[in-house]
């Protein structure tokens, strides 16, 4: 029997009064069961990457609310922590590598910040993410983004 190749991921239009229209595939879809820290009702978000750059940007879906990423490892050197097992679980991941941490990057004055306090954890076996709180006083909320020698 001839078995159909595997169809096209469904496409989702997203209006967005900052980046316009855009669309969005399902495995850029993400659920977070426990919201973001203060945003709770927003559960639903789609994660893309900015083009010719190291930048994603967090959408929800079904609002205006939006941020912008930089994974971890480009923001702060030596950067770790141990993710608790309730976390484990709700990202439904096995090991370390089967989950993606980005860090949120805010603008103030000219200077850019990243939050090394509460990164997003983004899961992409499960389209899960979260927002992590560190309980480590030396990662701060507003840790100043510099540039890298080369970049």
């Amino acid at each position: 029997m001839h078995q159909a190749a595997n169809p096209p991921a469904a496409v989702r239009t997203v209006n967005s009064l900052a980046y316009g229209a855009f669309q969005v595939t399902e495995d850029q879809i993400y659920h977070f069961p426990r919201g973001l820290v203060g945003l709770h009702e927003y559960k639903d978000y789609a994660l893309i990457q900015v083009e010719d750059g190291p930048f994603y940007v967090l959408h929800a879906l079904n609002d205006e609310l939006s941020f912008i990423l930089l994974p971890a490892h480009l923001a702060a050197d030596d950067y770790g922590f141990h993710i608790d097992d309730a976390t484990v679980e709700l990202l439904q991941i096995r090991k370390p590598e089967d989950v993606n941490t980005f860090v949120i990057v805010n603008a103030i004055d000219d200077d850019l910040f990243v939050n090394l306090k509460a990164p997003i954890l983004a899961a992409p076996a499960s389209r899960r993410g979260c927002q992590f709180i560190i309980d480590d006083p030396t990662y701060p909320i507003r840790h100043p983004l510099l540039r890298k020698e080369g970049s």
